[in-house]
Parts: C-alpha cells; sequence; structure tokens
C-alpha cells in the first residue's frame, strides 16, 4: 500500500484501479477494507496488543469510482471527517484529475457547463446541455497535455462533485475516457479506466496547514 501521509487524524493514499471506495457489499474489494485491514495487522505486531484488538474508526472522506485511481483521504475520527467533508462540500478542495481520453477535445482547454443525472438504475450519468427537473448543474475545466500513443492526456480540474461527472462530460462531448465502457469506449483493462486523481489540496482540520499531493498516473498507462 502506497500511504503518502499518516497521522493520528487521517490517512492519504493511492487508491489503485480495481478497488471501490468504501466497503459496499461484503465479498467486494474496497480501499476502506484494505487500509483498514492495514491498521490492523500493524496494530497486532505490537508487542502487548490483544489479538481480538478491536478496529479502528476509519471511513472514507471522499468517494473515486471504483475503475479509477489516485489520491484518496480517510478520516480516523469523526471530527476529523465532519472537517473534511465539509471542506468538500464547500468547494474549497482542490482537486485535478488526469484523463486519457479516446478522441481529442476541438479546443484546446474549455470550461464545460452541462446538467446532469442519474438513469434510472442509478448506475449511470445522464448529461445534457439542457436543464430539466431532475438535473443538476456541473462544470469542469480541460486542458490538452498531450498526445499519448494515439490517446489524448487531458488535465481536468472539476468544479461541482457529481456523480460520474469527468467519465459522463467528457463522454458528452465525444471524448470518452479510455478504457470506459460504460460511457462509449472500447474495453482497455478489466475495472479500469485511464482516470487518476492526480492532485490534490486541502486545510489539515487540526494543524491548519495547507495540505497539497501530488501523484502520477500508473506506469502502464
Amino acid at each position: 500500500m502506497e500511504i503518502l501521509l499518516e497521522d493520528k487524524h487521517l490517512m492519504v493514499v493511492n487508491k489503485p484501479a480495481g478497488l471501490s471506495s468504501e466497503s459496499g457489499y461484503a465479498a467486494h474489494p474496497s480501499m476502506e477494507k484494505a487500509v483498514l485491514a492495514y491498521l490492523m495487522e500493524r496494530t497486532r505486531q505490537i508487542p502487548g496488543v490483544d489479538k481480538f484488538y478491536k478496529a479502528p474508526y476509519l471511513r472514507a472522506v471522499h468517494r473515486l469510482d471504483r475503475p479509477a485511481s489516485g489520491i484518496m483521504v480517510f478520516a480516523k475520527n469523526k471530527s476529523t471527517l465532519t472537517e473534511l467533508m465539509r471542506q468538500f462540500e464547500a468547494g474549497t478542495v482542490l482537486k485535478t484529475y488526469l484523463a486519457q481520453t479516446v478522441h481529442p477535445p476541438a479546443e484546446e482547454t474549455a470550461t464545460l457547463h452541462h446538467y446532469i443525472r442519474k438513469d434510472e438504475t442509478g448506475k449511470l450519468a445522464i448529461v445534457s446541455d439542457r436543464p430539466s427537473i431532475d438535473a443538476k448543474p456541473c462544470s469542469l475545466t480541460y486542458q490538452i497535455l498531450g498526445s499519448f500513443g494515439g490517446e489524448t492526456r487531458l488535465q481536468v480540474q472539476p468544479h461541482t462533485g457529481k456523480f460520474h461527472q469527468i467519465r459522463a462530460q467528457l463522454a458528452f462531448i465525444g471524448c470518452p475516457i479510455v478504457g470506459d465502457i460504460q460511457y462509449g469506449a472500447d474495453l482497455w483493462r478489466d475495472f479500469e479506466i485511464k482516470l487518476h486523481a492526480h492532485a490534490l489540496n486541502f486545510i489539515h482540520p487540526f494543524t491548519r496547514k495547507n495540505l497539497q499531493f501530488l501523484l502520477d498516473p500508473p506506469n502502464h498507462w
């Protein structure tokens, strides 16, 4: 497990593609389960710790889609969770993603404004350029970074945090993310698409320091 930061309040880790953010179904692999297992095993190795040591408090502060990779934050106590979730909801957390798309966008850089809603199954996002009763506004800014093996790498900064927003908005303009079969691309790898949480900036809930994290995408991109 790649740990970017750990203290008594929080953990920042690199979530690999294929793991859900939170526990979900009992048999389903998740990053939350992996981090919790790591903490418990590490504590059990301390001399004098009872083998029936109770699991510590651990909650995901935000989510990354299962097929995406990158920076993810976990809270070790309720007060940390509350404060970090407040920062995310207030829009003060700076999030930057890298995405490789099947086709290049028409413009070098642009801000996309759309409306988004979930479909009837709740598993797919529907994007439109017109408002509707169930749809919420969503926006992101992208910039083309270059071409990689016929794919186009984008730097993406979402301004809202809607379900599947980056994936759905890019697909809506004809640029689905590589491997994202839900939004029109061909299969690349099982449970993996080329979407990576690359940078994250937020204020530590207790030290009040500005924390900045930067993480390169997987080598096999």
